[in-house]
């Protein structure tokens, strides 16, 4: 059961969501044609474009359970068992793995606490905290990160949390993504704190979540801290995986990618210095790749 002021806090992020959801459409409108379709395989086209049909206009208030969305990128309880222990055991606070209500995510209450999670929450969390463990580098030191394919927005919200600065944050995905993105981190975070770029230039704000179209990918010049990539990757073109590489890793000194196990491209991860931290305990096939 939620405290008071937690019951306060998730009615303002829902009255934002309100808020923001009505101009979705004229934000998706405008990254619309930002796209670079030989860095998307044709599986993941077809996503976008289930995607776009469900969110079109006004996105539901359950929209983190379209079919392309909750079936892609929430793992389901199976990794609770295996993943809550060890967060739990590294945060200082349980309330840092606290869900928001925002798109209505499937929630469950953490045991022996009065904290309501879900296990994307956890499994976003598990990824952070392997990071710093096998890096030796505590998220609070990173003030610069790109993520390449990111969701719905979940990880970002965690590592701002996490960091509990206003590290500067680049996403770069499909251009409705980039739009799902924005609703979803405006409304948790707050409209001030987000910037979807539409172009023709990128001018990166510092100390905020800067979402980035990837037809705009190619003139992002920044160098950043860290770089991140969880299954998004792998599954993304090689076009994409080239570009990549020769933007080095945006020039990143750290690494953190989740990557099936035997992919061909981790090789290159593996060369640039990464550690291979196989999930074979809990997920099979599955690894990390850190530097």
């Amino acid at each position: 059961m939620s405290t008071p002021v937690a019951r306060g806090a998730e009615e303002t992020l829902l009255q934002r969501f309100a808020h923001l959801r009505q101009s979705f459409a004229e934000r998706l409108e405008a990254v619309s044609g930002l796209n670079e379709p030989s860095f998307v395989r044709s599986d993941w086209a077809d996503r976008n474009t289930g995607l776009l049909e469900q969110v079109l206009s006004v996105p539901p208030s359950d929209f983190l359970r379209c079919p392309e969305i909750l079936h892609q990128m929430f793992v389901g309880a199976k990794y609770l068992p295996h993943e809550l222990p060890y967060v739990l055991s590294r945060l200082a606070d349980p309330a840092l793995a606290r869900e928001d209500p925002v798109g209505d995510p499937p929630t469950s209450l953490i045991p022996g606490h009065q904290v309501t999670t879900s296990s994307n929450a956890v499994h976003h969390l598990h990824h952070l905290l392997r990071f710093e463990d096998i890096s030796g580098r505590p998220v609070t030191t990173v003030d610069s990160v790109v993520e390449w394919g990111g969701g719905y927005g979940g990880l970002a919200k965690l590592f701002v949390r996490l960091h509990g600065g206003s590290p500067t944050y680049v996403l770069i995905d499909t251009p409705v993504f980039t739009a799902v993105q924005w609703l979803y981190l405006a409304s948790v975070l707050g409209e001030a704190q987000v910037v979807l770029h539409a172009g023709p230039e990128v001018t990166v704000a510092t100390g905020k979540i800067n979402i980035v179209p990837i037809g705009l990918a190619c003139r992002l010049d920044l160098d950043v801290d860290l770089f991140i990539s969880t299954w998004a990757l792998n599954e993304s073109s090689v076009d994409a995986q080239r570009f990549v590489l020769d933007r080095n890793w945006f020039s990143a000194p750290s690494l953190l990618l989740g990557m099936h196990a035997g992919d061909p491209f981790a090789q290159h991860a593996l060369d640039a210095g990464a550690v291979a931290v196989p999930l074979g305990n809990f997920m099979e096939g599955q690894q990390y790749l850190i530097r």
